[in-house]
This record gives structure tokens, C-alpha cells and sequence, in this order.
């Protein structure tokens, strides 16, 4: 995308789609996890609920076991997930 304010991830996350954050390859970009949180994702208008519910989303999909996925949610203080 031509820059953070044009990338489709508010309006996915306004959609309701399954959505994440993510870096691309952090060895060869040199952006971070972090960097996406605190800077990519204000700077294209997502909101601190819109930011949770796509780190949500990103526990949602992860290729874990339920019992590894609610162990997770519990030590980040959110609620298990089915």
C-alpha cells in the first residue's frame, strides 16, 4: 500500500473479517512485532479495541492447541477462546 493510512486493515477489522498484525520477516525488514503495534497500526487509525481484538484474531488462528491457545489467553489476562 501507497502508506499507512490507505492500508485495508480498519476496514477489515470494521468488517468483522479475521484479521492480524504481523511483520513480514523481521531479519530482513528490521521491523519488529513492536514496531507494528506502536507505530504501523495507530499511524493507519486502528484503535487500541481494534488492535486487541486483532491480536484476538491472531490467537484465534494460531497453530496451537485449544489447551495451549487458553493457557495463553490466560497468562495475557484475556478470556479462554473456544
Amino acid at each position: 500500500v501507497a502508506d499507512f493510512r490507505s492500508h485495508p486493515l480498519k476496514s477489515f477489522l470494521e468488517a468483522s473479517l479475521l484479521a492480524t498484525i504481523n511483520t513480514d520477516d523481521p531479519a530482513i525488514s528490521g521491523i519488529t512485532l513492536h514496531d507494528e503495534y506502536q507505530i504501523a497500526a495507530p499511524a493507519a487509525g486502528l484503535t487500541l479495541e481494534q488492535i486487541h481484538t486483532a491480536q484476538q484474531n491472531a490467537l484465534l488462528v494460531a497453530f496451537l492447541s485449544p489447551a495451549e491457545r487458553n493457557q495463553l489467553a490466560a497468562s495475557k489476562g484475556s478470556t479462554p477462546i473456544n
